[in-house]
């Protein structure tokens, strides 16, 4: 890697570097969801959720569509839930942490 895809991936790695925005992309594991549905599961204001999307989606980590008055987000590339399996492994096997 160069020093600018360097940069780069830091500032996509920080993009994902909040337990919300974590959450966000967790929760679109399982498909396409409103932003009601994300701050209502997440447990997190509408406007705090509103401001996690926008990292996100500065990212293009996540994708808004609008549909009348609803807007619908989703994961935008897939391959990014593979970090989460290796957090998972990281988290439970280096760090030790118990379910």
């Amino acid at each position: 890697m160069i020093q600018e895809e360097r940069n780069i991936a830091a500032d996509v790695l920080k993009a994902m570097a909040h337990p919300i925005r974590l959450g966000v992309i967790e929760v679109l594991t399982d498909g396409e969801k409103t932003i009601t549905e994300l701050y209502e599961e997440l447990e997190c204001s509408q406007s705090m959720m509103s401001q996690q999307l926008k990292i996100l989606c500065q990212q293009k980590l996540v994708t808004i569509r609008k549909d009348g008055t609803q807007k619908y987000c989703s994961l935008s590339n897939r391959d990014f839930l593979k970090l989460f399996d290796c957090m998972h492994i990281h988290l439970r096997k280096f760090l030790h942490f118990k379910d």
